[in-house]
């Protein structure tokens, strides 16, 4: 499921990052996410057809975490995928060791997330994946 970094792949999907970096403004700009992403390290591009998020695998106090941090797709049909390869993502995770699936979504699809088993933790959304 997590795959090398592919340029193609990227320019692919590029303008829905942007978008939703615009939207919600991180801690990073698409320079530093290129470099995180070609490095491979700790930062993975993932795709659907119509969708793309960036994800952060991480171990802290010994626990594996798998922390989203830019999602975004295709208007009307990303959200279809989204949810269905959450849950591939979550099975493959837990499959690896990871313990929860982390993320800090806009507030309108908070309530989508807690019907797919998020919970509500500071400002975070979690799921627990054992």
């Amino acid at each position: 499921m997590i795959q090398r970094f592919n340029e193609d792949e990227y320019t692919r999907v590029r303008k829905w990052l942007l978008s939703a970096l615009e939207i919600a403004p991180g801690p990073f700009d698409e320079a530093e996410l290129l470099v995180k992403l070609r490095v491979g390290e700790t930062w993975f591009l993932i795709t659907t057809d119509h969708a793309a998020s960036v994800v952060e695998l991480v171990r802290i106090d010994g626990e594996l975490i798998a922390n989203v941090l830019l999602i975004g797709g295709e208007k009307g049909k990303a959200l279809r995928e989204i949810i269905p390869a959450q849950k591939h993502f979550c099975e493959f995770l837990k499959h690896e060791g990871f313990t929860k699936l982390v993320g800090t979504p806009r507030k309108e699809f908070h309530n989508i997330l807690k019907a797919q088993g998020f919970e509500e933790e500071q400002k975070e959304l979690v799921k627990r994946l054992n």
